[in-house]
């Protein structure tokens, strides 16, 4: 091709870009001096690695290089100035008052013509004044390609003799193409994206910034990222719009890879790029916050310590809290995730802090914060879940309110949580409350079979419970994949190992009930299982209420009779240290041996003890005896042997009523445990005759009520108990009566 003719053709080429916005669907373009891409293109027609109907940019430099010759022009020559410079576009641009447009045009004007000058007056009309050819270059500038062509077309038809400027034509034929690599990108046809650039080289200049963006996008997703580099460096050594170069720096960030990206940051001027450095710093530690064995830069860490200081967002004060709590500095993430909170952080911020305080062992501050955001997320949820549960199982079990235990019960029920359940039921058992405990581990098992703690806790239950055929079957089935398990009837075993798993099985449930736990009952927390509408085979037992009463009315007449003791044999048993209780022969010696060993919580060697007294002492000693090996016995759940030492010796009347009582009460919680409502109501109509009802009674009988469908006498007990206490227990039963009455309504 004729120098000349190539010119006019790249002239005519570049006027589309002022006819369309650089931000819309429809790429700007323009024709600037020839660049590095724009050789890189020509010379990658020859590549070994291009498909046979592609042609690809070559790998440039990875900066900008001083701007090459045009490919089709030789070596020396300069490219021919015509007699006279199209000015129609410079003057419609100038007419339209588009500023922007009028002074591309003018930089266009200056490369291709360095010696000519901008007329003085550019809103004077066009010399032509030709109508109907400003009608063409308006529907240009609207983007109305179709229109425009379609008007050429018709005029040339009248008008045989008329042409279309070459550079309204080439304007044209260039806003197509651009139109069709924008297209092809949207469809993500990347290597269409890569042949559209390499034909219509007059698309990738500054100019046209956004077609730079997509070829270089394109390079990356047919795994060429060395030439998505060369085409950012492009628009880094030659552009000069301070938003396009942040923005070519933005994208780099996000395609390409570190050693890449810093190649891109040695074209920088001044400190334009302090945002992208930024970025670079929050993506290195947050990638560190999720794998460990990667480590970041002090200056990294230091950078985004500042940011976070100065902003008010909480971003990067979640970003570094959870790189702490991955470096296992629990305290200072803590910090940061409640500054993040303090910054309205949201969800994220709440699931930190969650855990950040539960490994700062701040369980119940943890547990309160994550009962918050419940519903903000899966995330969340499973923070809470895990914090509830390790504040279950510690050893001893905290004191913890009765609306906390509801809230973790009814969550682990929604969520059917296995580790939740078994951590219930070392809340239950390290409490002394037995029966709760294997219900949550067997719930627990219900939902995971394998899981091996559930197991455990349930062998350790039903060995406190006396189930001896049930503990030899789960020994049977877990013998080989739990050894703590498969020795549980070990005498050798060692029952340190794994105490922060398990609780101590060698010790009473009075030894463990050692916090008044007749307000917070794990048994209760059932309803909150109930509440979740799990189905009937995986819900808790009914309504379990405190079976702590037995063990205060043991330590309360196990105290009476140490009050009532002679003031010698008191004397005597706390002369000693707490560990010796002496070692008399005699019946009054085994006696005050037998109360010792009782106040020191050691049922069974009281009960040997009160043996001897009762085989070598006066009547009066073997009386006090029978009474103390009743309450030993009733201190180790063994309850026929309590009843057949009451019944085997004469007794007082009035400690007679007592232990009837006591072993009434015994009966009733067996027959409430077991369902038997009518029974155990009778029983406490039985024990009446011996004792008034105290208060947890009075509940246990509601409780009766409500579940054998006796709503009316469940509400005259509950209320009864809520005058005259205000007992927030009688009160939950009122509101279990009123929402199982309102949907049976329904």
């Amino acid at each position: 091709m004729h120098v000349k003719h190539f010119v006019l053709a790249i002239a005519a080429s570049s006027a589309a870009f002022y006819a369309v916005g650089r931000n819309s669907q429809k790429a700007d373009l323009s024709l600037g001096a020839p660049s590095t891409i724009q050789s890189a293109m020509a010379a990658g027609s020859s590549t070994p690695d291009a498909p046979p109907a592609t042609t690809e940019i070559v790998q440039a430099p990875s900066t900008a290089t001083p701007v090459a010759p045009l490919p089709s022009a030789q070596a020396g020559q300069q490219p021919q100035r015509p007699p006279a410079v199209d000015e129609s576009a410079l003057r419609y641009f100038a007419a339209q008052g588009d500023t922007r447009r009028l002074e591309a045009e003018l930089a266009r004007l200056r490369a291709l013509y360095p010696e000519w000058k901008p007329p003085a007056d550019l809103t004077s009309p066009f010399p032509t004044g030709d109508a109907e050819l400003e009608r063409m270059w308006k529907l240009f500038s609207e983007g109305k390609i179709a229109e425009a062509r379609a008007a050429i077309a018709q005029r040339s038809t009248v008008d045989t003799a008329w042409r279309a400027p070459d550079d309204l034509v080439a304007r044209l034929d260039a806003a197509e193409a651009a139109q069709r690599l924008v297209n092809a990108s949207n469809a993500r046809q990347w290597e269409q994206v890569i042949r559209l650039g390499t034909e219509t080289p007059a698309l990738l200049t500054c100019a046209n910034v956004d077609a730079l963006w997509r070829v270089a996008e394109a390079f990356v997703n047919t795994g060429k990222p060395e030439r998505a580099r060369d085409a950012y460096a492009y628009v880094l050594g030659n552009c000069n719009t301070p938003a396009e170069r942040v923005g070519t720096m933005q994208k780099a960030l996000a395609t390409l890879s570190d050693p890449l990206t810093e190649q891109l940051l040695a074209q920088e001027r001044q400190t334009e790029f302090s945002s992208i450095r930024d970025e670079i710093a929050r993506r290195r530690i947050g990638r560190a916050a999720e794998d460990s064995t990667l480590v970041v830069s002090p200056d990294d860490l230091r950078r985004v310590e500042m940011l976070a200081n100065a902003a008010t967002t909480p971003d990067d004060a979640i970003l570094l809290g959870f790189h702490a709590l991955r470096r296992n500095d629990p305290v200072k993430a803590e910090t940061w995730f409640k500054t993040a909170l303090s910054r309205n952080g949201g969800a994220k911020a709440a699931e930190g802090a969650v855990l950040a305080l539960g490994a700062n062992r701040k369980y119940q501050e943890a547990e309160a914060l994550g009962a918050q955001w419940l519903e903000a997320g899966a995330a969340n949820r499973k923070a809470y879940l895990d914090v509830a549960m390790t504040l279950t199982t510690q050893e001893p079990p905290p004191r913890l309110d009765r609306a906390v235990l509801d809230r973790i019960a009814k969550t682990v029920g929604t969520d059917r949580y296995a580790p939740g359940a078994a951590g219930l039921g070392w809340y239950a058992y390290n409490s002394g409350q037995i029966s709760p405990a294997a219900t949550w581990f067997e719930t627990a098992r219900n939902w995971d079979r394998a899981y091996e703690p559930a197991a455990y806790g349930l062998a350790l239950t039903r060995q406190r419970l006396r189930d001896q055929a049930g503990l030899r079957a789960l020994m049977t089935e877990w013998g080989r994949r739990s050894e703590r398990i498969a020795t549980l009837l070990d005498p050798r075993r060692n029952l340190a190992t794994n105490r922060q798993e398990a609780p101590r099985p060698d010790l009473a449930p009075q030894d463990l009930g050692r916090q008044d736990l007749g307000r917070q009952d794990l048994g209760r927390q059932d309803r909150a299982a109930e509440a979740t509408a799990l189905p009937p085979a995986h819900r808790p037992a009914d309504l379990v209420p405190s079976r702590t009463a037995r063990a205060d009315t043991v330590r309360q007449f196990v105290q009476e009779d140490v009050d009532a003791a002679p003031a010698q044999r008191r004397r005597g048993a706390q002369a000693r240290p707490s560990g010796g209780c002496g070692n008399g022969m005699s019946g009054a010696a085994a006696l005050q041996r037998g109360w010792c060993l009782l106040n020191l919580k050691r049922p069974a060697a009281a009960a040997e003890a009160f043996d001897a007294a009762m085989r070598s002492g006066s009547a009066q000693v073997v009386a006090d005896a029978a009474a103390g090996k009743t309450y030993a016995k009733l201190q180790q759940g063994l309850t026929a042997e309590a009843s057949a030492a009451a019944a085997g010796t004469n007794l007082p009347p009035a400690r007679r009523g007592e232990l009837s009582a006591l072993l009434l009460s015994e009966r009733f919680f067996a027959q409430y445990d077991a369902k038997d409502f009518t029974g155990a109501l009778v029983t406490l109509s039985e024990r009446a005759r011996h004792a008034p009802e105290t208060s947890d009674l009075m509940l246990m009988r509601g409780w009766s009520y409500f579940n054998l469908g006796r709503y009316d006498d469940a509400s005259k007990v509950f209320t009864a108990l809520y005058r005259v206490n205000a007992s927030p227990q009688a009160l939950s039963g009122l509101s279990a009566i009123r929402d199982i009455t309102q949907r049976n309504r329904y």
